[in-house]
Parts: C-alpha cells; sequence; structure tokens
C-alpha cells in the first residue's frame, strides 16, 4: 500500500512541479524592441540582437520566423539591422544528439517592425 502511496505522491508532486514551471516561465515572457545584428548554428540556432537598454543579446531562436532559418542553419542577410519586436522567453538547449543541456533565453516572437 506504501508503494501505492509513493507513486501517487510523486506524480502529483511531478504535476505541480509542472504547473509551477509552465506559470514561472509565461511569467518571465518580456518584450523588446531591437535590432538583428547576426545569426549563428552549431547544435542550435542563436539570434543576435542589439538592445538599446541591455546591449548585446543572445538567445535560441524559437519564434515561427526562425523556422526556415534554423532549417537551412543560416538567415538572409537581408534582415541584419532589420528592427524587430521581440518576446524573450526560455527554452532547452540540446547538444547534437537530442539531449537536454539546460535552458536558456529564447526568442519566441519576432515582429519585424521595418
Amino acid at each position: 500500500m506504501s508503494t501505492i502511496f509513493n507513486k501517487k505522491s510523486f506524480l502529483l508532486l511531478q504535476l505541480s512541479a509542472f504547473a509551477l514551471f509552465s506559470v514561472n516561465s509565461h511569467a518571465a515572457e518580456k518584450t523588446i524592441e531591437a535590432t538583428i545584428s547576426g545569426y549563428e548554428c552549431g547544435d542550435n540556432c542563436y539570434l543576435e540582437i542589439i538592445d538599446s537598454d541591455d546591449g548585446e543579446m543572445i538567445g535560441l531562436c524559437t519564434a515561427p520566423l526562425c523556422e526556415a532559418w534554423n532549417m537551412e542553419a543560416a538567415m538572409p542577410e537581408k534582415y541584419i539591422g532589420k528592427k524587430v519586436r521581440i518576446v524573450i522567453g526560455e527554452a532547452q538547449q540540446f547538444d547534437a544528439e537530442g539531449n537536454v543541456m539546460g535552458t536558456m533565453e529564447s526568442f519566441t516572437s519576432i515582429e519585424l517592425l521595418d
């Protein structure tokens, strides 16, 4: 009987942790305006931006706009210098084998402003 209780308790703990993580991740999102300064891919693809308040920032490129760039591991040069509105959240970072390495800042939405 105690094994069943422990499994149920463990499942409830996992569900509570997931709910808390989801709420905290959503609450941590921030929107900024910036200029695209670069893009680079390795095991993951990263967008580099310059924000007037925070200076240079690098984040995982996870926005829908990044999908084609990530597939090609290249961003068209025409985007360098473009002004954008970006939503910053968090996403998992993976190694080449697909193992989770951790989490880092992620650009989850990119809106072109010019």
